[in-house]
């Protein structure tokens, strides 16, 4: 028992960060398997549900590759203050995140129709999708098709972008819509690790017709992180679905880290049908949508933080929603493990160990130097007074990074890049995060080198 929770445990830590494991794994506790159930001894009920968030996904998909694809999890709540939780009592279930990570096929008889679990996250509809400049273009798309599924147009729906930027949310919150207004209509949402899964199993047990007839009969079939479509085999059968499933408009949603220009490996004919619909980026949130969807998870989980500590989130965890709401159910997670308040120095703490580690390995004169490689400048020459437009734009990369990857303050950084005031590297400062969230192209650069750094 505990010799295949030691591997279940391993095969976790394979999965998410170091951050994530040490804070939501280690207070799991296996108590017995019996059967298909792993029954799992758990603090509380509201610890279920943080911990199905950070890792709720990567959770059961070590349990199945441990214990078997068929074994369900069984939470039991060993000690808890939490007043919703019942000390002692079990519940079943996975974890709220990402459930579709259980098979959503079981062989059938080729001629019927498969009773068919959705696996859609209930808490990822439209009402808690926060909209902004970065995923407007692609909010709209989702909304046209979750009110009329049988348009025509917009099929597939292609979308990508960075990881954590919202993509599974959105689509999801499309198949909620439709099962809402369309209750009768087959609705799946599936990872493409998982379909790729599925579809070997099928081939092994001899029920490929079973699989191609399941998947023929979806309504709207939403493949989730497209990328791990990988195998030639696998790209074969789905084209197959594709084209049965696309001739009789049935929808097609697609989520991707990369656009199907960039996919390496993608047969030419699969690419030519992506082309067919709408492929849109969803790009990385700005900092009023990072506001937006900060105050929307605080009010909907009804909790309070100090305006001081939403600010300091806000400007701190740029990367991605996924990490923002971490940083949240971290900090919610610090305070009722060390009972402390949730202040400004709880966040700066949370946020250097969640998001910033990279802050230690930074000194201005690290940036200056990389920076300067990339813009082909001199260093006398970024920290002089010259406003020749290549310096001025590396001046103020080098103030940008140096807020961003180092706990410098303002005057200091001033004091580094030639004796300048802490309100001219603001205004250096704003100037570039007005141009990172106005051109694109710009953008990706930064985005690149900043990737080139965290990696050196």
């Amino acid at each position: 028992m505990h010799e295949n929770w030691k591997i279940c445990l391993q095969k976790l830590q394979n999965l998410v960060s170091p951050t994530v494991y040490d804070t939501w794994a280690k207070p799991l506790h296996p108590l017995a398997l019996k059967e298909d159930m792993l029954i799992l001894g758990v603090p509380s009920k509201t610890y279920v549900n943080l911990m199905g968030e950070a890792m709720g996904r990567e959770l059961v998909m070590a349990v199945k590759a441990t214990y078997g694809q068929g074994v369900r999890l069984n939470w039991r709540i060993l000690q808890s203050d939490d007043p919703n939780a019942n000390s002692g009592k079990a519940t079943t279930g996975n974890p709220p995140e990402r459930q579709a990570v259980v098979s959503a096929y079981s062989p059938q008889q080729s001629n019927a129709v498969a009773p068919l679990e959705s696996f859609l996250n209930p808490g990822y509809d439209f009402r808690n999708f926060c909209e902004g400049k970065s995923n407007q273009v692609a909010t709209t798309i989702a909304k046209s098709i979750a009110e009329n599924p049988d348009q025509t147009t917009f099929n597939p729906f292609f979308l990508f972008g960075a990881s954590g930027v919202g993509k599974t949310h959105l689509v999801n919150a499309v198949g909620l819509a439709v099962k809402e207004k369309f209750p009768t209509r087959r609705v799946l949402l599936v990872s493409a690790a998982v379909f790729r899964t599925q579809y070997t199993e099928s081939v092994v047990k001899n029920k490929l017709n079973d699989f191609l007839h399941f998947y023929q009969s979806i309504d709207v079939l939403i493949i989730d992180d497209f990328q791990e479509i990988q195998t030639p085999k696998t790209q074969q059968v789905f084209y197959h679905i594709f084209n049965h499933l696309h001739a009789i408009n049935r929808k097609i949603l697609i989520t991707c880290d990369r656009s199907p220009a960039e996919f390496e490996g993608l047969e030419e004919r699969i690419l030519t049908r992506l082309k067919w619909g709408v492929t849109v980026e969803m790009e990385r949130p700005d900092i009023a949508l990072r506001r937006d969807i900060l105050t929307s998870k605080l009010r909907r989980e009804n909790i309070e933080f100090p305006e001081e500590v939403v600010q300091y989130i806000t400007e701190n965890v740029s990367d991605s929603v996924r990490e923002l709401q971490g940083t949240i159910n971290s900090m919610i997670a610090f305070s009722l493990t060390d009972s402390c308040a949730i202040d400004l120095d709880l966040a700066r703490r949370v946020v250097a160990r969640l998001v910033n580690q990279v802050r230690k390995e930074f000194t201005i004169d690290l940036l200056m130097a990389a920076v300067c490689r990339h813009c082909k400048v001199k260093p006398a020459e970024v920290t002089g007074k010259s406003r020749k437009k290549n310096i001025v734009e590396a001046r103020q990369l080098v103030i940008y990074l140096a807020t961003k990857y180092t706990d410098c303050s303002l005057s200091r950084i001033g004091r580094e890049m030639g004796g300048r005031d802490h309100s001219t590297v603001a205004h250096s400062r704003s100037k570039l995060e007005h141009r990172l969230s106005t051109d694109k192209v710009f953008r990706r650069e930064i985005e690149e080198f900043e990737a080139g750094l965290k990696k050196k």
